[in-house]
């Protein structure tokens, strides 16, 4: 007669998977492309980051902004084409309130 233990071992089928070999030349692509995408991310967080520079403008983008220019000193402008002026217009009113 079988013990339990014996038993189940008997029952339990070991499966060992077996992962795909890299070549060279798959592994430096790999690491590549990492860099690559890394790369492209920091320069897109930089865009988003807030740096002192960054708060500096929070804070002077409202009075700036009563004199027509951006936090930065650029004149504020609306995008052209057609409807250009009404869009001119309509920011002037915003701006004046």
């Amino acid at each position: 007669m079988k013990r339990f233990k014996e038993f189940q071992d008997e029952l339990q089928e070991f499966t060992v998977g077996q992962r795909e070999k890299k070549t060279a030349s798959d592994r430096m692509a790999q690491k590549r492309d990492y860099r690559k995408n890394r790369a492209k991310k920091i320069q897109q967080m930089k865009k988003y980051r807030k740096s002192a520079a960054y708060k500096v403008n929070q804070r002077k983008s409202k009075v700036m902004a009563k004199r027509g220019k951006t936090a930065t000193g650029r004149d504020i402008s609306v995008r052209g084409g057609s409807g250009a002026a009404q869009r001119a217009k309509e920011k002037k009113a915003e701006l004046k309130k």
